[in-house]
């Protein structure tokens, strides 16, 4: 029911799962979309996994470390 850019971490369905994928661990603080392109909401890590009752973590975001891709 959330507008693209709106979509929120929490207050879904109680069928829905959440996952957070694991690049938002290298932040200490986060802002995350809070059901409208025009708001969010600041969180920290451990703050976001308890609002969000997060099902776990995922790793989906490729190439987010500074060195992954490169040549050893």
């Amino acid at each position: 029911g959330y507008a693209p850019g709106g979509v929120c971490p929490f207050a879904v369905k109680e069928d829905v799962s959440v996952y957070l994928d694991a690049s938002l661990k290298r932040f200490s603080v986060i802002h995350t979309a809070a059901g409208t392109d025009m708001a969010t909401i600041r969180l920290t890590i451990a703050e976001l996994e308890q609002h969000a009752h997060a099902a776990g973590w995922v790793d989906v975001c490729k190439g987010w470390f500074a060195n992954e891709g490169a040549s050893a």
